[in-house]
């Protein structure tokens, strides 16, 4: 063997065993899916499809509104990510100084560098009914506002997710504009447009790289959300994700159902975001060729 090709063994070899560790973790999920293992029956007695269809009856049918609450958050923040991502990459773009454009860049990218679990809690207190915004609502003479009382908790949270990852969206948005290539915009300008029309007619329209990543990363997101709605309200009808469903059952001791849940999961995304993944990163190779 070549001597150089030894140096590209331990790239190859960590790669594959990481994912056969996670091929391994989805078989043994699917394994436990089919069986009736549980609290109720420590047993591993194959029982088929059957728990399939108890995850959707288990507990008065919870999995079917966990499934319900996740599309839902998946689709507002896609499209309210991508919303707030561009107006908030389209007024940094129009900023000459790389001094002002790197402090908004940090400024609006610092939610994602907090944890969200520690976003849960600050969050928790400024809905507060008590503590919270309804103090100031009340100073201006506004009616209190019950943040996380029923379906509001839901809108409420998402809006903290599009808040939390606004900006990182908002970064894919400037790496697509600032690729651009310069001789288009500098002679957008010789033409006379103006900042409205460079970013409406020759900018948003040349970034669709950074909305099909901001939509890629939102649905992925969206799909894995366990640690905001947790850590604000625990396990409330109102916010409960698939995740925090298929954790419920595992502590619970509920295993297969937990493991019908994973595996109901893994497929969703599978379907939702590989293919949309596959093609962005296709692009984005060919773009970079």
């Amino acid at each position: 063997m070549p001597l150089k090709n030894v140096y590209f063994i331990p790239m190859i070899i960590v790669p594959l065993v990481f994912v056969t560790i996670l091929w391994y973790g989805i078989a043994w999920n699917l394994y436990l899916s089919v069986t009736s293992y549980s609290v109720y029956n420590p047993r591993f007695e194959f029982v088929g499809f059957k728990t399939y269809e108890d995850l959707f009856k288990f507990r008065g049918g919870e999995f079917v509104i966990a499934i319900v609450n996740t599309i839902i958050w998946a689709a507002l923040l896609v499209l309210l990510g991508n919303l707030v991502g561009l107006l908030i990459a389209t007024a940094i773009f129009q900023f000459e100084s790389s001094k002002i454009r790197s402090g908004l860049i940090s400024f609006f990218i610092y939610p994602l560098a907090i944890s969200l679990v520690a976003s849960g809690v600050i969050w928790r207190w400024l809905f507060d009914s008590i503590k919270g915004f309804n103090v100031y609502l009340t100073k201006l003479g506004l009616s209190e506002i019950q943040w996380l009382s029923g379906y509001n908790a839901l809108w409420s949270l998402i809006g903290v997710s599009v808040w939390i990852y606004g900006g990182f969206i908002a970064l894919l948005y400037l790496a697509a504009f600032y690729n651009i290539p310069r001789d288009v915009i500098d002679s957008a300008l010789v033409d006379g447009a103006d900042a409205l029309t460079l970013m409406v007619k020759i900018v948003i329209p040349h970034s669709k790289l950074g909305l099909l990543l901001g939509t890629i990363f939102s649905l992925l997101f969206a799909l894995q959300m366990f640690d905001l709605p947790y850590s604000v309200l625990f396990t409330n009808p109102f916010t409960m994700t698939i995740v925090i469903y298929m954790y419920n059952m595992f502590a619970y001791m509920i295993v297969n159902i937990s493991a019908a849940a994973c595996i109901f999961l893994i497929a969703m995304s599978a379907v939702i975001v590989i293919p949309y993944a596959t093609y962005g990163i296709r692009k984005w190779i060919l773009k970079v060729i």
